[in-house]
């Protein structure tokens, strides 16, 4: 039960995070959004493959924390420190206009969306602090108990809440985009909360 739990945590944190527009889900929808399904499904599980690489390094960097107690000190005011920037970002980011003539760059079948959803993902390498700070916060809050013999049920969960997530923005098409207009539940709502676990990870 431990263990499915930490999982569920995991995917919950990671299907959230992952719904803000970025180069990922974007690239997703407009694959999807030129009828190419197959494509934009390799594409998800591309990036969710990368994604399970990068909270993998993330997590184990944690652990390597929760055993040296001193640095773990140091890093809980620096990972708190990270999710009131990415609070105040969120709270003062102003969306951009999309290109319309953007989806045109779109290609691909499966073979060409896996290896574009590889590149893409891994052109994102924000993904290593923020499952740092993330995690920091969960294990804080007891959560999560990460462990070598655990962690990869974690990470398993981080990956499968991304592809969830994206395969959530192919099949929703339209109504993704209208989610996505809407700067309120994009940001303002994930800003407020990232300050409040930042302010909570100095409280504890």
């Amino acid at each position: 039960m431990v263990l499915i739990g930490m999982f569920l945590v995991a995917l919950v944190f990671s299907f959230v995070g992952s719904i803000p527009p970025g180069t990922i889900n974007l690239s997703v929808m407009q694959l999807a959004m030129l009828g190419k399904k197959s494509g934009a499904l390799s594409f998800a599980l591309a990036a969710s493959v990368v994604e399970f690489v990068y909270a993998g390094l993330a997590v184990r960097f944690q652990i390597f924390l929760t055993e040296n107690l001193e640095i773990a000190n140091w890093f809980t005011w620096i990972s708190g420190s990270v999710l009131i920037i990415l609070g105040i970002y969120n709270l003062i980011k102003r969306p951009k206009r999309k290109d319309k003539t953007e989806p045109n760059q779109a290609t691909g079948e499966k073979r060409s969306g896996f290896l574009r959803g590889v590149l893409v993902a891994l052109a994102n390498p924000l993904a290593i602090p923020y499952w740092l700070a993330v995690t920091a916060y969960l294990q804080s809050m007891g959560w999560v108990t990460l462990t070598d013999s655990n962690f990869l049920i974690y990470v398993a969960g981080v990956s499968t809440g991304t592809f969830l997530l994206l395969v959530s923005v192919i099949y929703l098409g339209s109504r993704f985009t209208a989610i996505q207009n809407n700067t309120f539940l994009l940001y303002r709502v994930p800003g407020i909360i990232f300050i409040l676990m930042g302010v909570w990870t100095f409280v504890q």
